[in-house]
């Protein structure tokens, strides 16, 4: 069971980057829920979800697929799953977007985070040489922090 976690349900067997299907899998989530629900909390409450899943889930199990498989195995995408949800964090309240304004904001910060993700500015390439499920997961939570961070200033001046 815990692999159906690890790999957010089976997003991380892909032969084709993993990691960017399982942070595909949050990025569908969040539009589905602010296209469908327009409800600020829903979607907020979602994300937080998500991300408290995916880091429990990273930390509690991936060192046994360490263990197995040697360090950050592929497979492992719940910690895309949190980093990728933490872009979206705190981001629904700030207007009441217009569908096309929410797609926008959605593939922008899913190309945020796997930049973030992929180049791994300090301090994300630091965490990422932590030889344990903290950092399999804590460089994923610092590009989502990136990504936020950068999502935010990208609206508040106007270029979204």
């Amino acid at each position: 069971m815990y692999r159906l976690w690890l790999t957010v349900f089976g997003a991380g067997y892909s032969p084709f980057a993993p990691g960017t299907c399982g942070s595909a899998v949050v990025a569908v989530a969040f539009v589905l829920a602010a296209l469908l629900s327009g409800n600020n909390s829903l979607v907020l409450a979602l994300m937080g979800v998500l991300a408290i899943q995916g880091g429990v889930v990273t930390v509690l199990y991936s060192d046994r697929l360490i263990k197995e498989l040697g360090p950050d195995p592929g497979m492992i995408v719940s910690d895309e799953q949190c980093g990728q949800a933490i872009t979206y964090l705190w981001l629904w309240p700030l207007a009441q977007w217009q569908n096309t304004e929410i797609v926008i904001l959605t593939v922008a910060g899913f190309l945020l985070f796997r930049v973030f993700d992929i180049f791994k500015p300090p301090p994300v390439r630091q965490f990422d040489k932590i030889q344990s499920s903290w950092g399999v997961l804590l460089d994923d939570v610092m590009a989502g922090i990136y990504a936020n961070i950068t999502l935010q200033i990208i609206y508040r001046l106007g270029w979204l």
